[in-house]
């Protein structure tokens, strides 16, 4: 265990994040959080007064681009009703525990579209317990109607106790909204350019916000300097329209062209794929809404939708357009970072869906450099953060990983995610084999 504010990791064997061959025989140099050297071992000389420890795979902490600290437990067979039922105060305390196993799964900078994320990053960084780094968008915009409202809840009760989302509808309102969450710290502002597929107005093919309203918010995020806009786009016409008016990263993007890829590399646009969400969506999840041999929520419908059943081709359809859009996006170069979408328990279990997600990238097309990369330099990017993590370098922060193995040898080696015997935050351990420690 690591707790000294001056120390070395003697021969070493770095795996950097930028997708560069790891590099054997090394050292780093960390004094209090911050890498102050890195370098060959024979040009190695420690303090005296330093700590040494030796002989390990090191790399940088992984991030998590896309996930929702909520607080809730449900299987989804209700929707949010479980979750909206419940007390705030419970789900924020949950939140706390979903975050601390983010990290004891490797994971020590995270994304976070929920209203927990904006009070969760203050109380970590106080340094009293651990938790990872939190960039918060806090709730994301929604258009009434549209995905992550909640139709079974009267309206007022949803915009007042939506834990993802903060209802949304006109420009004036998306620009007070977005003021509104930057007032409260938010690092980036997220928003639902499409529906999700929960209700009956929600469907992913419907393209929710129009392009003023959209550009409103692109334009007030950005007015606070280095802040990103995120958007949920699963139509072409969402990805489109949102580029145009301005959006920094794109979640999801199943609708991919080889045209709107070249447009996302010139612009330099991040792609979150979510991939092992939404490429094995209809394995995962039991689908809602339209199905009444299986329908137990109370959400509204469309009555013309009424027997409409998903059939083996549609959902074969589906899951091919989603890896080919992740093809086009790897053919043209677009820079994709780890995103697990993971939203509650036990529907998707916090750190194992994120380390899933790093697997599919591999499966589906990444070398395991290259999801490593996604899922630290490139994550960092998406987040913001390149300037403190997501590399091992001089200037940034002490955010590693200790593994006994080569991380480059095989997914399953992270994946399998005792092979990390430490998590280091800030410089020190964080935990170790597994276990918190402060």
């Amino acid at each position: 265990m690591i707790n000294s504010n001056n120390y070395y990791l003697l021969n070493v064997t770095i795996v950097d994040g930028s997708g560069k061959k790891e590099e054997a025989g090394c050292y780093i140099h960390v004094i209090k959080n911050i890498i102050v050297a890195t370098g060959k071992m024979k040009n190695c000389s420690p303090d005296s007064n330093a700590d040494v420890y030796s002989g390990k795979y090191i790399m940088p902490g992984l991030i998590d681009a896309h996930i929702h600290m909520a607080g809730g437990r449900g299987c989804g067979d209700w929707g949010d009703t479980e979750i909206l039922c419940e007390p705030e105060p419970v789900r924020m305390m949950r939140s706390v525990y979903e975050a601390q196993k983010m990290l004891k799964y490797g994971f020590t900078t995270v994304r976070d579209i929920s209203v927990n994320g904006l009070y969760l990053k203050r109380i970590f960084n106080d340094d009293i317990m651990p938790g990872p780094k939190v960039v918060a968008c806090g709730p994301g915009l929604a258009r009434t109607g549209g995905h992550c409202d909640s139709p079974q809840f009267d309206l007022d009760y949803v915009k007042r106790n939506h834990f993802w989302a903060i209802i949304s509808d006109g420009e004036e309102e998306c620009r007070r909204n977005v003021r509104k969450v930057l007032r409260e710290g938010a690092d980036q502002v997220k928003f639902w350019a499409t529906g999700g597929g929960n209700y009956g107005t929600d469907k992913i093919t419907d393209t929710h916000y129009s392009f003023e309203e959209m550009k409103v918010i692109c334009e007030e995020a950005h007015m606070i300097k280095g802040t990103l806009v995120c958007a949920h786009c699963e139509t072409e016409e969402s990805i489109r329209m949102a580029i145009e008016a301005g959006v920094d990263t794109i979640e999801h993007g199943e609708d991919l062209t080889e045209e709107l890829a070249e447009i996302m590399v010139k612009k330099d646009i991040i792609l979150v794929p979510t991939l092992f969400l939404i490429a094995n969506w209809f394995d995962l999840v039991d689908t809602p809404g339209i199905d009444t041999d299986k329908l137990i929520r109370p959400d509204p419908f469309l009555q013309r939708d009424v027997g409409q059943i998903f059939s083996e081709e549609e959902k074969n359809a589906y899951k091919e357009q989603v890896l080919n859009s992740f093809y086009i996006a790897l053919k043209k170069g677009v820079r994709i970072a780890l995103g697990s979408d993971t939203v509650y328990e036990p529907s998707c279990e916090y750190g194992v869906q994120s380390l899933m997600e790093f697997k599919e990238l591999v499966t589906r097309g990444m070398s395991v450099r290259e999801a490593i990369k996604a899922a630290t330099e490139t994550a960092a990017c998406a987040c913001a953060m390149q300037h403190r993590v997501g590399i091992i370098r001089e200037g940034l922060e002490a955010d590693l990983l200790v593994l006994d193995k080569n991380p480059i040898a095989s997914a399953d080696v992270l994946v399998e995610h005792k092979n990390i015997k430490q998590v280091i935050l800030n410089g020190k351990t964080v935990v170790e084999d597994g276990y918190l420690k402060w």
